[in-house]
């Protein structure tokens, strides 16, 4: 057997020691594993257990032991796996978990409204034993008795070494640092602008994790935050097409190896944006640079906002797009709003394919790319997304939901808009405002 198999079956099998005799049967095969049965385990739980994990591959020992972490949540066990492991055992990796110690340990008021006591509890076992590694102390000290002496009456012990030395935050489960992040944040521990400093600064560290802390409703009128995986898209983006001017464009592969696109023939009906590697999001500032050198007027920005408008065919669809460029064009930069997007593209018209359609639904009214890999596209729904001439179509609707699902369970984020909200001029400008705001604010964009 290779030493890392090894090394699992020996902690795996003193994991299951820790059950009763008559009970570690009946747990082993729960988790798919047949131990020797000429063997009694009332003689020796952990010869027992060894046999039952001695058949299985190194791939299935490491997969077992993925499970049992994640089941036992057990910062001892956690601590032994990291030899084999590493942090791979965790969602939260060890460098994400040192950051936010350090961030944590150096904001003020640590407690918030609570007392420390209060704000540990529920995630830690405060009557636990603590071992500071004095091997001839003679009495070992339960974990809030030490943080007591140590963090609160001699303050000889930051908040940060409390997490990372006294309360094992490198080790504990996931759902432990996920429960402690919110807690952080409840409004019972800290509310208004601290609450929204923690929860940015909490946000900047899990996000390279895939996490963030969302809004999940109010408790007397103050926000509740939960711990959600970002809704992100993977891989790096590579095409963008978009912005055409009335007719579908002619696209080939130029190197189906690298993915490059090109547009043939009327090479100025539609836009072809190339990200460079490894690109986050697209800024208005970005897109403008790249149009500079296509640019026909001095102004730069002026001239690539009339060209995206161009191709925007009805009112409502117009009415967003001004209205976003108006509340947002004094700031130094912010995220682009890019205009009738391919994110689906089939060469051939669906006159061409008849009953054999590819895609119902290939450009999408507005797509946003904001950084850390989130991709927002907005919908303005007229008449003809959910009716034919003035009758209700429960089939173009049924498509229309079919797409969105489709394009969520890929992760992007779909917000639709009904053309009716468009009427009022006043109360349009007014949605659209408060809809941008409430959703920079989530992602902490535009500060």
């Amino acid at each position: 057997m290779g030493k890392k198999k090894d090394g699992l079956i020996e902690i795996l099998a003193q994991y299951f020691w820790n059950y009763k005799s008559y009970e570690i049967e009946g747990v082993m095969k729960s988790y798919g594993i047949s131990p020797d049965e000429t063997l009694d385990p009332y003689h020796s739980k952990k010869i027992y257990a060894k046999t039952g994990l001695e058949k299985l591959s190194e791939e299935k020992i490491i997969e077992l032991s993925y499970r049992i972490v994640k089941d036992a949540e057990s910062v001892s066990l956690n601590r032994q796996m990291e030899t084999f492991l590493g942090d791979s055992i965790f969602e939260f990796t060890f460098v994400t978990r040192r950051k936010l110690a350090e961030y944590l340990g150096m904001c003020p008021n640590f407690e918030g409204n609570l007392t420390l006591d209060e704000l540990l509890s529920g995630i830690w076992n405060l009557d636990e034993p603590f071992d500071d590694g004095e091997m001839f102390a003679f009495s070992r000290a339960f974990i809030w008795d030490y943080i007591m002496q140590h963090v609160i009456r001699n303050d000889d012990i930051s908040y940060k070494d409390m997490l990372l030395n006294i309360l094992s935050f490198k080790y504990i489960s996931d759902n432990s640092v996920i429960k402690f992040l919110e807690k952080m944040v409840n409004p019972e521990t800290r509310i208004g602008e601290e609450q929204e400093q923690y929860v940015k600064g909490i946000n900047e560290i899990i996000s390279a994790d895939g996490f963030e802390l969302a809004v999940s409703g109010k408790t007397s009128n103050e926000l509740i935050y939960k711990v959600y995986r970002k809704n992100t898209v993977c891989g790096n983006m590579k095409n963008l097409v978009f912005a055409p001017l009335g007719k579908k464009p002619d696209i080939v592969i130029d190197d189906a190896i690298g993915n490059e696109l090109k547009i043939v023939g009327d090479t100025n009906n539609c836009l072809l944006y190339n990200f460079e590697p490894n690109s986050d999001g697209l800024s208005w500032k970005t897109l403008v640079r790249w149009w500079e050198p296509r640019a026909v007027n001095k102004n730069v920005q002026q001239d690539l906002f009339t060209r995206l408008l161009n191709s925007l065919d009805s009112q409502p669809e117009k009415d967003f797009f001004i209205h976003y460029y108006k509340i947002y064009e004094e700031r130094n930069d912010f995220p682009a709003l890019i205009p009738q997007v391919y994110l689906h593209y089939d060469p051939h018209a669906k006159i061409w394919r008849g009953s054999g359609i590819v895609y119902t639904h290939q450009r999408m009214d507005f797509l946003m790319l904001l950084p850390n890999g989130i991709r927002i596209v907005i919908e303005i729904d007229g008449k003809q997304h959910y009716s034919e001439g003035d009758k209700s179509s429960p089939k173009l609707y049924a498509e229309m939901v079919t797409d969105t699902r489709e394009l969520q369970l890929k992760g992007y984020e779909v917000y639709r808009f009904g053309g009716y909200e468009f009427m009022n001029i006043t109360e349009s400008k007014r949605m659209i405002q408060e809809f941008f705001e409430k959703l920079f604010k989530k992602y902490f964009i535009l500060g």
